[in-house]
């Protein structure tokens, strides 16, 4: 029995030493084995298990970057919610001015040397708002009436047609002479394309520029432009500014002997116009206020255009309220009256009866559409009581003609003449006399029409009458004129 027990543990002793053994030779070869390789390829090896280690984990933990789309430093897109967007390519180094996220952009060349202009302009609006006919055509063949007009000088173009957001559209067009530089040759370009109920108008503007070169360069951006483009804009925008327009009503024409630039101005009007925010002012200044002349003695405002004729005049009224006048314009009693037929006449409402044989103004209170004689009278009459909202005589005589001024504005700024412009300016200056240019239509074409009713604020500056020596004059309160100088300034 003790035997046999004995026996047992010697074999379990046999089969846990073979096992130790086959343990001992396994790692002993292996051991062998390592010892034999290279040490420089062992290290590679490892090097290669921690490089594929390290392109694992980077590709488990981030997934491969989106490729980001070509940004280009001139496209434009816009940002309504109105309407559905569009884009275009602008040219290179061409300023871009929008308005209201896109209903109106317009981009122009900058131009140092002057030479030539060219700028285009985009504008959407809805097709119900049209204020003529029933739509876009009735809109190109109102625009295309200048195109034979022998008093503009003007010749139609056929500029073809291009492609713009996929379709094939016709562009209508004509050239003129300008009236501004007798030398040069205006070129005026327009196409359109529909979008349910928008109306997207496209309106090409060249000075001094040839024919193949303005239809190419109109061309070349109507067909980068698309309704479907979906990336954010880029090209940056220049910051609108303000305008300061100068309007004399000159005592000259009618058969009084003494020339334009010697004339007395007795309508002395400054218009600001916010070309950001949409505001205006219509500032009415009397024309005995009595200031400093440069280069003279002290004297009436309306003596400053007979002694010095537009730059003496300009120079005055920007000394007197410290703006900066971008324009002028000026017309006289034989400019006036036609320039207002032209226009088709005017509806103004009168607040109190007018009879005075002076300026042949007869009118009972109450809503009158005039004709140019009448709307004359009305500006000359100064034998009023006024109706209240300001003194008589002479302020009540000036503050009509601003109100003359914003009802021209108020009915003839509409669409139809937003897509004549400047050829429209251009043909007024045969009424008047300006300093008014192609640029400067450029400037303020995004705006009109934009500018609303309410949004245009007639004032006069704060004044009483006071003897000074032998004239009869007029005195500004100069603690509320200089507040009321600055309120327009900002408005």
């Amino acid at each position: 029995m003790k035997f046999k027990k004995n026996l047992l543990y010697l074999l379990i002793f046999v089969v846990v030493g073979a096992i130790a053994v086959s343990i001992y030779f396994g790692f002993r070869d292996r051991w062998g084995q390592e010892e034999e390789m290279p040490a420089e390829i062992v290290e590679e090896e490892l090097q290669v298990e921690e490089a594929e280690k390290d392109i694992e984990t980077v590709e488990e933990e981030k997934e491969p970057p989106e490729a980001e789309p070509s940004k280009d430093e001139n496209y434009y897109r816009s940002s309504s919610a109105a309407f559905a967007n569009y884009s275009f390519t602008s040219p290179d180094e061409w300023i871009l001015f929008e308005e209201e996220d896109g209903s109106r952009v317009i981009i122009k060349e900058e131009n140092i040397a002057g030479e030539t202009t060219e700028s285009i302009l985009f504008m959407v609006e809805k097709i119900s708002d049209f204020k003529i006919g029933d739509g876009a055509e009735d809109i190109i063949s109102s625009y295309m009436q200048y195109s034979e007009d022998q008093a503009l000088g003007a010749e139609p173009l056929n500029p073809g047609s291009v492609d713009i957001n996929g379709s094939g559209t016709e562009i209508k067009g004509y050239k003129y002479n300008s009236l501004t530089a007798p030398e040069s040759t205006e070129i005026d370009l327009m196409a359109y394309i529909e979008d349910e109920d928008h109306i997207y108008l496209m309106k090409y503007m060249g000075s001094n520029i040839g024919q193949e070169q303005a239809v190419d360069t109109f061309k070349g951006v109507l067909s980068s432009f698309s309704l479907i483009e979906e990336a954010e804009t880029v090209k940056v925008e220049d910051q609108a500014d303000s305008m300061n327009i100068l309007i004399l009503g000159v005592d000259s024409g009618m058969g009084r002997n003494w020339g334009r630039n010697s004339a007395r101005s007795d309508i002395n009007i400054i218009v600001h116009i916010n070309l950001e925010t949409y505001k205006s002012t219509i500032l009415t200044i009397p024309r005995d206020m009595w200031v400093s002349i440069p280069g003279h003695n002290d004297g009436k405002i309306n003596g400053a255009h007979a002694m010095g004729g537009p730059e003496l005049a300009v120079q005055t009224f920007e000394d007197f309220t410290g703006f900066e006048i971008d324009n002028y314009i000026i017309s006289d009693f034989d400019g006036f009256m036609p320039l207002i037929d032209f226009l088709g006449g005017v509806t103004i409402e009168v607040n109190e009866n007018l009879a005075d044989g002076f300026s042949g103004s007869y009118l009972n209170k109450g809503v009158h559409h005039l004709n140019g004689e009448q709307v004359l009278a009305l500006c000359r009459n100064r034998h009023r009581s006024g109706d209240g909202s300001t003194q008589g005589g002479a302020w009540a005589r000036e503050k009509e003609a601003a109100k003359v001024i914003k009802a021209l504005y108020e009915q003839k700024m509409t669409l139809e003449k937003v897509m004549k412009l400047p050829a429209f300016v251009n043909y007024l200056l045969n009424y008047t006399w300006s300093d008014i240019g192609f640029k400067d239509v450029i400037k303020l074409l995004p705006v009109m029409g934009k500018i609303k009713s309410n949004d245009i604020t007639i004032r006069g500056v704060p004044s009483y009458s006071k003897t000074i020596g032998k004239a009869s004059a007029v005195v500004h309160f100069e603690e509320e004129t200089l507040i009321m100088f600055e309120e327009i300034k900002n408005q």
